[in-house]
């Protein structure tokens, strides 16, 4: 993949460098389009800059994972000083370590707009516009929902999701002086956007997005927003269609992350040409300790409580420290979305509709076969949907641990859902200090932006 060095500012000037020319950007976010942009490669450089920031150390590189977990509940965050200790201990600063986290999504947003804004460029044929948009259309997308998960309470806080979210972006230029759109009308953006990227994206795309991986994070949104009919749809679209097959051979614990991609893949992201990206996920000062960061005692005793399950290979244990080290390998792709996420989404919407059990049953039982072989202790036909629930969430805290923030959503999802739901230190799901403050950049200046607010949890 061709990455252009593309750096945007969201309070101050800017240079652009692609590989034939400088591009000024003012002060006032303002470019000359004709300067800027002025055919088809010029587009297809913009697109291709903006997954740098997407697998960036600020977003899927590391940090974004990383903080996400210091919120949930299965990282020891006991020896973490500093402006990351603030977020363990629910008080994230405006003027603490939160910043990099919100600038590197809008870097996303903001090129996948100026692709958008010059898609008249591209005339090679229709097919290739379509690939384009969609592209930027499903890059906008994930940038405002990851977002929107972590600097606002979730869908379902309120009966209307009216409280703030953040400021949906569809322009390239600054936009100073926006307020936060509310988490209702986000999620409306998101969800419109996914829905043109899966129209307008092919069934294959190389190690780009496909309508797929658009189906795929409807499936997400929609089970974050607990609309488990439509999140059923969407996962069911999604293993019932794609080109992506579960993984069932003893290796899957390497092989999601490994360099040969995964057969379960639906969107990855690839490393860098001097394998320099995801540097946060891993800790190669201490391998064992994936992203530098122990998990408690009792989250590595539940990992390795059955000796038969071939998942307790993620779980370590160095002088009394305790890690994961499911990023060990260098260089690795990042699955960003994948099959076994597909089917327990697609299982536990199943259970809370109480509708298609044995389908449920069949998609928990392909995971419970693969972890523990010939020993595994099956769902039986006719489990109770309240059974089928609590198994897949068992499952899932096991296969997605430290994997895009899961375990701290999850904990949000259940509490909106109405269901008791508490973080580390017994911090309730909706607590002010569950979600990260925004830099003080953002509101220092600008009067109409709301900051979160203050207090912590506990």
């Amino acid at each position: 993949m061709k990455f252009s060095k593309i750096i945007f500012s969201v309070t101050t000037a800017a240079v652009v460098f692609t590989a034939c020319k400088k591009i000024e950007i003012k002060p006032e976010g303002t470019v000359e389009t004709s300067q800027a942009i002025a055919k088809e490669s010029d587009v297809k450089d913009v697109l291709n800059a903006a997954y740098s920031p997407l697998a960036g150390g600020s977003f899927f590189g590391g940090r974004f994972q990383k903080v996400s977990e210091y919120l949930a509940d299965a990282a020891n965050g006991a020896a973490i000083t500093g402006y990351d200790g603030d977020i363990v201990n629910y008080r994230s600063s405006p003027n603490g370590g939160t910043g990099d986290i919100y600038k590197e999504p809008y870097y996303v947003i903001q090129r996948a707009n100026k692709v958008m804004e010059n898609i008249g460029l591209v005339t090679s044929s229709t097919a290739m516009m379509d690939n384009y948009l969609g592209q930027a259309k499903f890059l906008r997308a994930v940038g405002h929902f990851e977002l929107v998960r972590l600097f606002a309470q979730p869908f379902g806080f309120t009966p209307d999701n009216s409280q703030p979210g953040i400021v949906i972006k569809t322009s390239s230029e600054l936009e100073l002086g926006k307020a936060r759109n509310s988490v209702a009308e986000v999620y409306s953006a998101v969800l419109n956007d996914l829905r043109d990227a899966q129209n307008l994206l092919p069934s294959s795309n190389g190690i780009y997005p496909t309508k797929w991986a658009a189906k795929s994070y409807l499936a997400k949104v929609f089970f974050q927003m607990n609309k488990f009919d439509s999140a059923y749809k969407y996962a069911n679209d999604v293993i019932t269609g794609s080109s992506a097959v579960f993984e069932s051979d003893t290796l899957f614990v390497t092989k999601r992350f490994n360099n040969t991609v995964s057969s379960e893949a639906i969107f990855y992201l690839v490393n860098d040409p001097n394998n320099t990206r995801f540097g946060g996920l891993r800790n190669d000062g201490a391998t064992d300790i994936g992203m530098a960061l122990p998990i408690t005692s009792t989250t590595y005793n539940a990992g390795i409580a059955n000796s038969n399950d071939l998942r307790k290979k993620w779980y370590t244990s160095t002088a009394g420290v305790y890690g994961i080290n499911k990023y060990k390998a260098n260089p690795f792709v990042l699955p960003v979305l994948h099959l076994t996420e597909m089917k327990l989404i697609r299982a536990e919407s199943a259970a809370e509709l109480n509708a298609n059990l044995s389908i449920a049953i069949a998609d928990i039982n392909d995971i419970i076969i693969r972890a523990y072989r010939g020993t595994a202790v099956l769902l039986l036909p006719g489990a109770s949907a309240a059974t089928i629930k609590n198994k897949v969430r068992t499952e899932r805290k096991l296969e997605m641990i430290f994997e895009t923030g899961d375990r701290l959503q999850e904990i949000k999802r259940i509490g909106a859902k109405g269901e008791p739901s508490f973080s580390h230190g017994g911090a309730i799901w909706n607590c002010n200090g569950m979600v990260l403050q925004f830099p003080a950049s953002e509101f220092n200046v600008n009067t109409n932006f709301q900051p979160n607010p203050t207090g912590g949890c506990l």
